[in-house]
């Protein structure tokens, strides 16, 4: 089967990296592949919110840490999964109802589409990458700043490997406002729940009903 490695979460393409089987079709979500942590990671609290905040601060930590836009990105972008689940809660609560009580409405926002900060795609690196089921799209955090001929190689070296490139201006992320960030990115980014059939977390419960820090996948 046709996979994809993408390296993550480092200035050099050394360290974590995620493996994706192309062909399945299956987007990359917060819910559906491995985490790693440093030893010693104190695990989430019990609530879904506990959960989302956990992911939020550890894709947080995978950024640079002198990257101000690119850190305040991953907080804008949870800022717009729970602006998503918010809006769409009446359609998401019919979809648990009929799954019979197994699941809460607020399982869904794992659904939502994983970032890897830093990643390194054929020689390049990009502040986020996204696997959509099928395509990838990366995103940069962009200034006012001239593009270079570098950096339209750059973006020429992505295109030519089948990516598509978004920039999100700085300002945009500066000012810290979900509506227009779902503006500037396509569809699939917010229509996240809507082709998941069956919620799940990317931790698991242990035998006293509580979260485990080791992700079940």
């Amino acid at each position: 089967m046709p996979s994809l490695v993408i390296p993550y979460g480092t200035g050099t393409p050394g360290g974590p990296s995620v493996t994706i089987d192309t062909s399945a079709g299956e987007p990359l979500r917060l819910n559906n592949a491995p985490y790693t942590y440093d030893d010693g990671t104190q695990g989430p609290g019990p609530s879904a919110e506990d959960r989302l905040a956990f992911l939020r601060d550890h894709l947080t930590d995978l950024c640079d840490l002198w990257a101000k836009r690119p850190r305040q990105f991953v907080a804008l972008y949870f800022r717009l999964i729970e602006r998503v689940m918010e809006r769409d809660r009446a359609a998401i609560e019919d979809r648990t109802r009929r799954l019979g009580g197994l699941f809460t409405p607020a399982d869904y926002a794992f659904s939502a589409l994983r970032p890897l900060p830093r990643a390194h795609l054929n020689g390049v690196r990009v502040d986020f990458a996204f696997w959509t089921g099928k395509a990838l799209v990366t995103v940069d955090i962009a200034g006012d700043e001239a593009r270079g001929p570098a950096w339209e190689a750059r973006r020429a070296t992505l295109t030519a490997a089948q990516v598509q490139p978004l920039e999100i201006p700085s300002a945009t992320v500066a000012r810290d406002d979900p509506a227009s960030l779902e503006t500037l990115l396509p569809p699939v980014f917010t229509a996240f729940w809507q082709d998941e059939a069956l919620p799940s977390s990317p931790f698991k419960a242990s035998g006293l009903d509580t979260l485990s820090a080791a992700p079940d996948f």
